[in-house]
């Protein structure tokens, strides 16, 4: 499957066409027959819960009649991903405060909770939080540390260069599907 808006020469272009080749992203039809990836575009959560069971090849999961998460629908387009990734605990949502919880299918998705994602999915065993921060804006303690130290330690994520020299990692900004790409791409042939 190609995408006619990846070019060779754009940004992580090898890294989605391996989630082509994979079916991991199917991108959107266009009227003419083509389909694109839309690479700088956030991932919404929903798709990412799509992103997620694919990149576990699709395991036998049956929905529950009843949905885990007040705000996705039975009939939603992705409530057998989503519901998947309450029942493997991947995601817990948001507490509603009256025992309920809710997902936020169409909000996209940050870098940190992309990481918790990423890490819960592998389910590694006896990870330790480092004692410092591989990157200067994710502080020990902070929410998903030890998600996005993982994430570092496994050369998943890079993060950037700040203007200083230093790494950071940006964890509540958006991730955006060309980015996902590299990080899954990354998540599955990791060593470790």
């Amino acid at each position: 499957m190609t995408f006619v808006d990846v070019m060779p020469e754009t940004k992580f272009a090898a890294e989605i066409g391996w989630l082509a080749e994979r079916g991991i992203a199917r991108g959107w039809d266009l009227p003419d027959g083509s389909k694109e990836f839309r690479p700088v575009t956030p991932v919404a959560r929903d798709a990412m819960a799509a992103f997620l069971y694919r990149l576990a090849d699709e395991p036998d999961f049956d929905a529950p009649e009843v949905s885990p998460f007040t705000d996705v629908s039975t009939d939603n387009q992705f409530y057998k991903e989503i519901a998947w990734l309450h029942a493997e605990r991947i995601s817990t949502g948001w507490d509603n405060g009256d025992g309920t919880y809710s997902f936020r299918p169409l909000e996209p998705i940050a870098r940190d909770a992309m990481a918790a994602f990423l890490f819960r999915l592998a389910d590694p065993q006896d990870v330790q939080a480092p004692a410092t921060s591989s990157f200067t804006d994710v502080a020990p303690g902070q929410d998903f540390f030890t998600e996005i130290s993982w994430l570092a330690s496994t050369g998943i994520a890079t993060g950037w260069v700040g203007n200083d020299g230093t790494s950071i990692y940006r964890p509540l900004e958006h991730v955006n599907r060309d980015a996902m790409a590299a990080f899954m791409q990354r998540w599955a042939t990791r060593e470790g």
